[in-house]
């Protein structure tokens, strides 16, 4: 009788449930199953077949297959997990924590991947030695307009909008916890503001800086700009930090930088110039220089209010999200555009949670959105 009751009680006790979490290095991939009580795990490892049984019935993982790994497979009964790696790794560790509630796994590659954390240094060096001309500016009906006060003389109508989409080709921008690379994500969007765009402004003439995995460099997204007498500069990002809880959106427009928080971004942006194959403003060409000092304070106020207009639209389209604001920086893809020019850090790529939104398809539409949205609104209130 007592042990019939015992058996009830063990029946109605709360069954231990793991938690599980991947960890993509660039030696390989870190495995934590953490639980509430101790862990009695069985660890099996067949040919490229990594199977888990710890003891306890595993939380079904939200968990996309990353970098060296294929697949994840959960048992019926959730008391067990198949991992299929790639055959890139090597080897397999594993071992509890001190008080036996954690079970940690570790999937060695072979060789380790050439890449950094977040790719903050900027893209790889160019090694196919590729050079072009570039055309320098030195209009002087530009000059005279701007030294009078007056905007670019194309300003008069709004009909053209050049989206940058952030880095690309060998730049891969930063880099998340998952592996995803920023100028994938910047890409998509880009591509799908352009498409809302052409459906909500027919007579807009939309221009993309990349519709590919190109590189781009700094100084010739804003050449783009100019040369297509473009009326708005949109630059598409998405921010990181060694902070992996930084979470939510910002928009920048170019301006000296207030915070070192805005000097940080600026930075982590600002990488990339120096791989670049010819400088955004000419050193050797005074009128360029100029232009390019003239044109930033010119469209300050315009590059602010499109900025706040940007950040209110992604509020709507981000509730409880982080707002972080309206922030300036001394951005290099913005300076030398004559136009109002901003950049927006639509969220946290180095953020486990953001890049994992950013992998879906309805979150990069409504940040899209969110963009259209607010070019739409500033181009109704330019007077």
């Amino acid at each position: 009788m007592i042990t019939e009751l015992l058996a009830v009680l063990l029946m109605t006790l709360p069954q231990a449930r793991g938690e599980l979490q991947l960890y993509p290095r660039r030696d390989g991939l870190l495995l934590e199953l953490s639980a509430d009580r101790q862990l009695d795990p069985r660890v099996e490892v067949d040919g490229y077949v990594l199977r888990i049984e710890p003891g306890c019935s595993i939380s079904r993982p939200d968990l996309d297959p990353s970098i060296w790994v294929l697949d994840y497979r959960l048992a019926e009964d959730s008391s067990g997990i198949s991992v299929l790696m790639d055959t890139t790794i090597a080897s397999v560790d594993y071992a509890l924590s001190p008080d036996s509630a954690t079970l940690l796994a570790f999937m060695r590659a072979a060789e380790p991947l050439d890449f950094p954390k977040l790719a903050w240094e900027g893209p790889p060096p160019d090694t196919l030695g590729e050079t072009r001309e570039v055309p320098t500016y030195s209009d002087s009906l530009l000059l005279a307009s701007f030294e009078s006060g007056a905007h670019s003389p194309w300003l008069e109508e709004f009909d053209c909008i050049v989206i940058d989409p952030g880095h690309g080709g060998r730049d891969p921008g930063a880099i998340g916890p998952g592996g995803t690379y920023e100028k994938d994500r910047t890409l998509e969007i880009a591509l799908m503001a352009r498409d809302l765009l052409s459906i909500r402004m027919p007579e807009l003439k939309v221009v993309m800086t990349r519709e590919e995995d190109d590189y781009v460099s700094l100084g010739e997204r804003t050449r783009i700009a100019n040369r297509e007498h473009a009326d708005l500069f949109v630059s598409i990002h998405c921010n990181a930090s060694t902070n992996r809880t930084a979470h939510g959106f910002e928009t920048f427009f170019l301006s000296r930088a207030r915070t070192d928080d805005a000097r940080a971004v600026a930075a982590l942006e600002n990488g990339a110039i120096r791989y670049d194959e010819e400088e955004s403003v000419h050193p050797t060409d005074p009128l360029s220089f100029l232009l390019a000092d003239i044109a930033q304070k010119l469209y300050l106020d315009q590059s602010s209010r499109l900025a706040a207009t940007v950040q209110k639209s992604m509020k709507v389209a981000r509730p409880g999200a982080s707002d972080r604001g309206v922030k300036q920086a001394g951005f290099y893809v913005l300076r030398g555009a004559f136009m109002p020019a901003i950049l927006v850090e639509v969220a946290f790529i180095s953020n486990h949670d953001e890049e994992r939104l950013l992998h879906t398809l309805d979150f990069r539409y409504r940040l899209a959105e969110a963009i259209v949205s607010a070019v739409m609104e500033y181009s109704g209130n330019r007077g």
